[in-house]
């Protein structure tokens, strides 16, 4: 798929991997997952390539650099299981690493967020080979609603359109699989990101009731049946 200005949109593939964790680390440096690593999101961004439920595409300059991304699921539901259930060992092995460089650090950062080991822990322990629903693509597999769980343009090339670009191109894929929604988080205080939103038409469906980090969250919600395709 190739759009103007020199840019190709393509699938994320293994070879991306080390780019989509720099720009992510770019793009989001006081963030949770970017204070764990670049090898922990390498890991992490490794289940978009490999798992049928993910959607997961790039921006491509004209040397095969990536400028953007855009990643989510189609199944929002198992998300976390299928996640620390395909990628515990990568996952585990990055953690590891940075405890042994930076040990106080990284157990603070650990119990920050210790529901994620919690839910890391239940995947062993209900995840099995060839479960239903997690080995082989097809609309059936979508639920009523995708996720787009993280979506990242180079600051050098902002204001081109990639973003929009990554949107309509995730919610025509994920119209494609059968969800007829597609539902993304952002930051209360991220103003820049809800204006983007709210300018392509995403409407706010729900607040959180708990902040992170001193702000809310703030859940914004785009029917998959609306004109978007890529043009």
């Amino acid at each position: 798929m190739i759009d103007g200005e020199g840019l190709t949109y393509e699938r994320m593939a293994p070879g991306h991997l080390g780019q989509v964790a720099s720009l992510h680390e770019a793009c989001f440096p006081d963030y949770y997952l970017t204070r764990l690593g670049t090898s922990f999101l390498k890991a992490m961004y490794g289940w978009y390539v490999k798992t049928p439920q993910a959607i997961a595409y790039v921006a491509l300059d004209s040397k095969g650099g990536v400028v953007g991304f855009v990643a989510g699921t189609t199944r929002v539901e198992s998300y976390y299981r299928s996640l620390f259930g395909h990628q515990f060992g990568p996952l585990l092995w990055a953690v590891l690493g940075r405890l042994v460089r930076h040990p106080l650090l990284t157990w603070s950062q650990i119990w920050e967020r210790k529901d994620l080991l919690l839910q890391a822990c239940g995947a062993l322990l209900s995840a099995a080979p060839g479960a239903p629903g997690d080995s082989a693509p097809g609309p059936d597999l979508g639920s009523p609603a995708a996720s787009l769980v993280s979506i990242a343009v180079s600051p050098s090339h902002r204001r081109l359109g990639i973003a929009r670009r990554l949107t309509e191109i995730f919610l025509t894929d994920a119209r494609q699989r059968g969800s007829e929604l597609v539902t993304l988080s952002v930051r209360e205080d991220n103003l820049g990101a809800r204006g983007f939103y709210e300018g392509l038409n995403w409407t706010q469906a729900a607040v959180s009731s708990e902040e992170y980090h001193g702000s809310l969250s703030i859940t914004y919600q785009k029917a998959t049946s609306e004109d978007h395709e890529p043009r």
